[in-house]
C-alpha cells in the first residue's frame, strides 16, 4: 500500500512539474505548482519529517504560492481572461534539464542504499527541532530573529524615504500644472480684452464714418 501511494505521489509531482513548464497559461502553471508542492510534502511524510511536511504546506503552499497567484492576477489587465506565458530558449532548457536528469538517475542507480527492514520510526521531528532551537541553538535562533527584525525595519525605512520624494514630486507637478492653467487663463482673458478693445475701436470708427457721410449729404442738400 505504501509503495502505491509513493508511486502516486511521484506521478503527481512529475506530471504537475512538467505542466508548470509546458502550460501556456500562467495561472494554470501556478495551480500546477500547487500540486507539485503538495506532493513534495507527501514525500517528507514518507521520510518521517513531519515538521518539514507541515512547513512545506504552510509556507510554500499557503503563503508563497498564494502570493504568486495574487501577483500574477494583479499585475495583468483585468479585461484579459487568459494570461499567456511565452517561454523562450526551450531547446536549451530541454538539454540542460535532460543532462541534470541523467546525472541524477546515474547517481541514484549506482548508489548502494542501505535498507534496514526492521527499522522503527523515530521520535517526532517537531519535538527534536523544538528542543534544539530552545536549548542548544537558542542564541543563534534569537540572533536570526533580531536580524529579520532589523531587515524589516530597514525595508520600512527605505520604502518611507522612497515615497516621500515621490510625493513631493507629485505635489510640484500638480503646482506646475496649476500655474500653467492660471497662465493660460490670464492669456485668454488678455486676448479677450484686446479683442473687445479692437471691436469697440472698429465700432467707433464706423460710427464716425457714418456721421461724416450724413453731414456731407446734409451739406449737399443745403447747397
Amino acid at each position: 500500500m505504501g509503495e502505491i501511494i509513493f508511486l502516486g505521489l511521484i506521478s503527481v509531482i512529475a506530471i504537475s512539474a512538467i505542466w508548470v513548464v509546458v502550460s501556456p497559461n500562467l495561472v494554470h502553471s501556478a495551480v500546477s505548482l500547487l500540486f507539485t508542492l503538495f506532493g513534495i510534502a507527501g514525500l517528507y511524510v514518507f521520510l518521517y519529517a513531519d515538521f518539514m511536511a507541515a512547513t512545506q504546506v504552510v509556507i510554500y503552499v499557503g503563503g508563497i504560492l498564494v502570493l504568486i497567484i495574487f501577483g500574477v492576477m494583479l499585475t495583468n489587465k483585468i479585461d484579459k481572461p487568459v494570461i499567456e506565458s511565452v517561454s523562450s530558449n526551450k531547446i536549451i532548457g530541454v538539454l540542460i534539464s535532460s543532462f541534470i536528469f541523467t546525472m541524477l538517475s546515474v547517481v541514484i542507480i549506482q548508489t548502494k542504499w542501505p535498507i534496514n527492514e526492521n527499522s522503527l520510526p523515530g521520535p517526532s521531528t517537531v519535538e527534536l527541532i523544538g528542543k534544539l532551537i530552545l536549548g542548544k541553538y537558542l542564541l543563534p535562533f534569537e540572533l536570526v530573529s533580531i536580524l529579520l527584525l532589523a531587515s524589516l525595519v530597514g525595508a520600512a525605512l527605505l520604502a518611507r524615504k522612497k515615497t516621500i520624494p515621490e510625493k513631493e514630486e507629485q505635489e510640484e507637478s500638480i503646482e506646475a500644472i496649476n500655474d500653467k492653467d492660471d497662465l493660460n487663463t490670464k492669456e485668454t482673458s488678455t486676448d479677450g480684452d484686446v479683442n473687445n478693445d479692437i471691436e469697440s475701436n472698429d465700432k467707433n470708427d464706423s460710427d464716425e464714418e457714418i456721421d461724416k457721410e450724413a453731414d456731407k449729404k446734409k451739406d449737399e442738400a443745403d447747397g
